[in-house]
């Protein structure tokens, strides 16, 4: 499928590409990256995402061209989907794209409901970065350091530093590549993990103290409300691996993270040692992703959520 993604994409001429709302670092690593190369074919690239780039990667190469709102010339040959399993989730803007071409889907998440018409998803790949890595080089573009950084970007967030299970010889492979291509490994860490925006800081306190042990210390939980949000100056994208703080409590096998989108929908994060298949239970709520780390939204007040949720959980321990 990546032969055949890349045959197409060199017949056409304009591009549109995008991920889903509340994007991390594979997300904005891949779509920058794929960016850069389709430039470097000398492509017409737009770069929509539904929400902004988290503070802490607006360095990375091409982030400054990133737009959120649909061009009003929006008229695409082809448009890449990548990191999002459903096609509801490129958000509203995405929709509003006045005429598109093909869609081609590239995701990791087993739970991709395949939405494109052509569809590369592989689960066994660490990020998307990494598949978008393979398609660059199948491209023949040749990978420069701003390419690679993003590459580089997406390998290091989705895998949790290298040591998530979902870390490869084929992940260590790609990361070699980016440094041959003289990323910085060091400069990039500094950036997105000891470059802290002070209201992250000031929102974690007030998460953390909602912390809350249950089935026996099995399993964990904290709440993120629009209030703590706004008490502590910060935005949802500040919160970005919050979850791991309640998963690395000794015992715990699986942790849950409630985030208020409004009083009455939340975005529940879950995370697994690996016993437990949390993406089968977001897959009970329309969600989905990894066995160790999916998420859904669910409809309700808190008390409702986390019922119908620590149920679920409850029934698989």
């Amino acid at each position: 499928m990546l032969r055949k993604i890349a045959e197409e994409t060199r017949g056409y001429r304009s591009f549109l590409i995008s991920t889903h709302q509340n994007p991390e670092g594979d997300a904005i690593g891949s779509i920058l990256a794929l960016g850069l190369a389709l430039k470097g074919l000398g492509k017409e690239v737009r770069i929509l995402t539904q929400d902004p780039v988290p503070e802490v990667l607006t360095f990375l190469p091409g982030a400054q061209e990133v737009i959120h709102q649909a061009p009003s010339d929006g008229r695409f040959d082809m448009v890449f989907a990548l990191d999002c399993g459903d096609r509801a989730r490129l958000g509203e803007e995405f929709n509003r794209v006045k005429e598109i071409g093909k869609i081609v889907n590239i995701d990791h998440h087993v739970s991709n409901g395949f939405f494109g018409d052509l569809n590369l998803v592989d689960p066994q790949a660490s990020s998307t970065a990494e598949i978008i890595l393979d398609l660059v080089q199948i491209l023949g573009v040749p990978l420069t350091r701003e390419v690679a950084e993003n590459i580089y970007t997406g390998l290091l967030t989705d895998t949790g530093s290298f040591h998530y299970s979902n870390t490869s010889p084929q992940t260590f492979a790609a990361a070699r590549a980016c440094l041959l291509a003289g990323v910085d490994p060091w400069e990039v860490s500094q950036k997105i993990y000891d470059t802290q925006p002070l209201p992250r800081l000031r929102l974690l306190p007030r998460v953390l103290d909602t912390l809350e042990l249950l089935e026996e210390g099995r399993v964990s939980s904290v709440v993120l409300t629009q209030q703590m949000l706004k008490e502590a100056g910060a935005t949802v994208a500040m919160s970005e691996d919050f979850i791991n703080f309640p998963r690395s409590v000794r015992g715990v096998e699986v942790a849950v993270l409630f985030r208020e989108v409004t009083p009455r929908e939340y975005r529940v994060s879950m995370r697994s040692r690996g016993a437990v298949d949390v993406a089968r239970i977001a897959g009970q709520f329309q969600g989905g992703g990894h066995p160790a780390a999916s998420g859904c939204t669910v409809d309700g007040g808190l008390s409702e959520v986390k019922a119908k949720i620590l149920e679920a959980v409850r029934a698989v321990l």
